[in-house]
């Protein structure tokens, strides 16, 4: 299998192709890629591509994101969930505790300040 690493497009100082005598040439195959059964060796080396590129390329970083979790979910066999099936209404645990721990960290800060 060959690897494909994508690197950003740079062309010489000063030096643009003109492209606008070439024939347009429509694609012979169109491929489904959110449907295709990828690999988990393929998807972890795509993840892998975006890990080395995530600062290069615009959207990178969540590019990145996006393919580990993409890997995450296809070693670990997770099913997905539809977003109308969350109780969104239910605040998740660290934002609960978050208010008393800022409280704490400040009557602390309060009284090392006060010494």
């Amino acid at each position: 299998m060959a690897q494909y690493t994508p690197l950003p497009i740079k062309p010489a100082a000063g030096t643009l192709a003109d492209d606008g005598d070439l024939a347009p040439e429509l694609p012979r195959i169109c491929v489904d890629y959110l449907s295709h059964q990828w690999a988990e060796e393929d998807v972890w080396r795509s993840w892998r591509s975006m890990t080395r590129a995530k600062y290069e390329i615009a959207n990178g970083m969540r590019l990145e994101n996006a393919s580990w979790r993409t890997w995450w979910k296809q070693r670990n066999k997770l099913k997905t969930i539809s977003p109308e099936t969350l109780n969104w209404s239910v605040i998740p645990f660290p934002l609960l505790i978050l208010p008393k721990f800022l409280h704490c960290m400040l009557l602390h800060l309060r009284i090392m300040l006060s010494r």
